[in-house]
């Protein structure tokens, strides 16, 4: 419209060029709201205050935090003041990245920049210390905040509990949220449950308290979307089994579906699934997000949007598959869409992301000695897009916290022709991860294209990721299934209960053995979800901690392990997958030699146990989870006796109550 005004005989102003200015900051287009500011001085026009605010908002969107500072800069030059709006702009882009230094230094050169700091200021600078955990600097500004009688309102209460949370510090976080109560703050219906999820308080009467009041305020009024999307979240988080009121919520969320984000329609579809699977509710919001991705114009997102678009799709992909409802129609759209998102960074990046890989296109796969990996890296399949490379233990895939980093030895190996394997952002190619102490295969992209590819397939489950354990006790081999929720916070252990992210570790107990006084179980396990520590904290959550594991089993313990084995007892032996072309690939690894060596040292159970052993040690009957036979479905061992008498006791109870039951009736009519 401002390009058409000429044409119109109408002459744009300052206030024209403003208002096209705010509407690309709206939009996060901060390259646009750039180039109309530089271009005003051409058109004989000046920009104001309202014009530099709005750039400054534009390129916090866009996360260009450093451009929101030399604009802000910049304001003096041009005879303009910063005011409060200015500064808050410029704080919010220091948040956006969590720039919790800019923010802080802003913040403090208010007052002598003649601006007064309001909740908005305090605010911002508080939630830009969350990425850092720095949450005694958050508390400093709180107190500030307080002592200049600045009201604190929801967002800030919001700001502070999420450093409390990220830091740590729950007790306080929850002080907090009961001092937004006492002080009367006025507070969506989504805060106290949102509040109490990311805290993962575990009172059932605080958490019914709070949803009794959802239920009230959902009962007089209709509640926003984003509202709505949050509280369907923390239903899932907190474990609450109110269907009533779940039901509620849903039938206030269906007609407004068009007014969702894609955020707000993940926290639906993932509160949904770790709650309770509401078919027609997944169909309506798969539906609604099939229309969105076939009319999506990825060249108009920021860089920001786009990775948050991205990031959404692929979680309710993953919602979608999790609660066994994931549309093919869902799926090939989303597909579609997010493997062109990564042809256009592979373009983006130049030759060395996307002409590389193409220039290897006609060379064969190679696959390297898999049967005696050594003590360091091993590339086991090499495509032309994708590999997958052997993780000994004690390397980590990338995070820099150890000296040995599994995305060194791809960037030595590959050099600098794959702009991904340098990118952090994009984990440096990798699609998952292995614990530290762990050993097994890990699957890596060499392109942006390719690691899209994958990460669709992961989320949809169409990667087979397989285990081989080796747990305490004698697990009983009727047990199949994990199903117990996860949280965890920063270094701490991974907890598994009845809150966090829903998550399912699929196993078959296919040995039993002892070590001295010890008793073992060799378990196959598949994951159907990727959450950090899965397997460890799901194994301790049901009694059976995994060997060697400092981390799930008391020191006395992890030290009496050290007889049966160095380190933690587990490898990913096993990763299914496909390639561009829809090609299936399958690689497998036997155990190592140091963990060949601990199944040496210990004494099968029962013939079953000891023919199984036997085949992990020799390596040559590797196969699918899927098809090992679990320990009570062959020969059946002393435990597989012991639970078929179980199940016969049972059974020989039930016949006799009912013959009880039938005599009783006969003589009544008798």
């Amino acid at each position: 419209m401002l390009s058409l005004m000429p044409e119109a005989r109408v002459l744009p102003n300052e206030i024209t060029y403003s208002a096209a200015v705010s509407a690309c900051q709206k939009g996060g287009q901060w390259q646009l709201a750039l180039g109309l500011l530089n271009s005003m001085p051409g058109m004989s026009l000046i920009p104001n205050e309202v014009s530099y605010n709005s750039a400054i908002s534009a390129c916090g969107k866009g996360g260009q935090w450093q451009l929101a500072l030399i604009l802000l800069s910049q304001m003096p030059d041009r005879r303009l003041v910063p005011n409060e709006i200015s500064y808050n702009a410029a704080i919010s882009a220091c948040e956006k990245v969590g720039q919790w230094q800019g923010a802080l230094v802003l913040l403090g050169r208010m007052p002598e920049a003649r601006a007064s700091p309001d909740e908005i200021s305090f605010s911002a600078s508080i939630s830009a210390c969350a990425p850092a955990r720095q949450w005694r600097l958050a508390l400093e500004v709180w107190r500030k905040m307080v002592g200049l009688q600045v009201e604190p309102d929801e967002v800030s209460y919001n700001a502070l509990i999420t450093v409390c949370e990220r830091s740590e510090q729950l007790d306080r976080g929850v002080q907090f949220l009961w001092e937004s109560k006492e002080r009367g703050v006025s507070l969506s219906a989504a805060f106290f449950p949102w509040a109490l999820a990311r805290l993962s308080v575990p009172d059932p009467d605080v958490i019914s308290a709070a949803f009794d009041e959802v239920a009230m305020k959902l009962s007089s009024s209709q509640l926003a979307p984003q509202e709505l999307s949050i509280i369907v979240w923390a239903f899932g988080m907190l474990g609450v089994n109110n269907p009533t009121l779940f039901h509620a919520l849903i039938n206030q969320a269906v007609p407004q579906l068009e007014s969702f984000t894609m955020g707000d329609l993940l926290k639906l579809a993932w509160g949904s699934a770790a709650s309770g699977v509401d078919l027609e509710l997944f169909m309506t919001i798969q539906n609604e997000v099939i229309a969105r991705l076939e009319h999506v114009d990825l060249q108009s997102f920021s860089e920001m949007s786009k990775t948050a678009f991205l990031q959404d799709t692929l979680g309710l992909l993953w919602a979608s598959n999790f609660a066994g409802c994931c549309s093919n129609n869902l799926l090939t759209s989303a597909r579609l869409v997010i493997r062109q998102a990564g042809a256009i960074m592979d373009r983006a990046h130049g030759p060395s992301s996307s002409t590389a890989f193409r220039s290897m296109g006609d060379l064969p796969c190679t696959e390297a000695d898999q049967w005696q990996p050594a003590n360091k890296p091993q590339t086991i399949l090499d495509l032309p897009d994708r590999l997958v490379v052997f993780k000994p233990p004690g390397w980590e895939v990338y995070d820099q916290n150890t000296e040995l980093q599994l995305s060194s030895f791809l960037q030595a190996t590959l050099g600098k022709r794959f702009a991904i394997l340098h990118d952090e952002e994009h984990q440096c190619g990798f699609l998952h991860r292995l614990d530290l102490p762990s050993s097994g295969l890990i699957l890596a992209a060499k392109t942006y294209e390719a690691y899209y590819d994958l990460k669709v397939q992961l989320n949809a489950g169409e990667i087979a990721r397989d285990y081989v354990i080796l747990c305490h006790g004698w697990m009983r081999p009727c047990v199949k299934d994990i199903k117990a929720k996860v949280y965890w916070r920063g270094p701490s252990p991974t907890s598994a209960g009845d809150q966090g992210k829903p998550s399912l570790t699929r196993l078959k107990v296919v040995a039993h053995a002892r070590h001295g006084a010890t008793a073992l179980s060799l378990v196959a396990v598949r994951i159907a979800t990727g959450r950090r520590h899965q397997i460890r904290s799901h194994f301790a959550h049901v009694g059976h901690p995994t060997v060697c594991d400092g981390k799930y089993t008391a020191e006395a313990t992890c030290q009496a392990d050290q007889d049966i084995c160095a380190r933690n007892f587990l490898h990913r032996y096993r990763l299914a997958f496909k390639d561009l072309a829809g090609k299936s690939h399958e690689v497998m690894m036997p155990v190592p030699a140091d963990l060949t060596i601990s199944l040496q040292r210990v004494a099968s159970r029962d013939f079953q146990s000891s023919e199984t052993v036997h085949d992990w040690l020799s390596g040559n009957s590797l196969r699918s989870w899927q098809d090992y036979t679990p320990l009570m479905s062959n020969f059946g061992g002393k435990t597989s006796r012991h639970c078929l008498c179980r199940w016969w006791c049972w059974l020989l109870v039930a016949v006799v109550l009912v013959i009880l039951i039938v005599g009783v009736t006969v003589s009544s009519l008798l």
